[in-house]
């Protein structure tokens, strides 16, 4: 329970972004949390923002929560993500 709603806050955080860049953002920010590490999200998908240390804290603790995901569970995670940008 506590990782969806961390990962609903994750979208919701990405599509308050703008418009533009949330539809471009919200996939690779997604990817990256679930195949990444940390160092790769503040050098890739959420580069161009300023983010606060409570925040950076925040997107850590939720890293650390989805590579507590069993490898299934992380699978089954990223093909949802593929379909969904399939259908985009």
């Amino acid at each position: 329970m506590k990782l969806a709603v961390a990962l609903l806050v994750a979208v919701v955080l990405c599509s308050s972004l703008g418009a533009g860049s949330a539809h471009e953002i919200v996939p690779s920010f997604l990817q990256t949390l679930l195949e990444g590490s940390a160092e790769q999200l503040y050098a890739g998908p959420i580069s161009h923002y300023k983010v606060d240390d409570v925040t950076r804290a925040a997107l850590t603790a939720l890293k650390e929560c989805i590579d507590g995901l069993s490898p299934q569970h992380v699978k089954a995670l990223l093909a949802l993500l593929r379909l969904v940008r399939a259908e985009a």
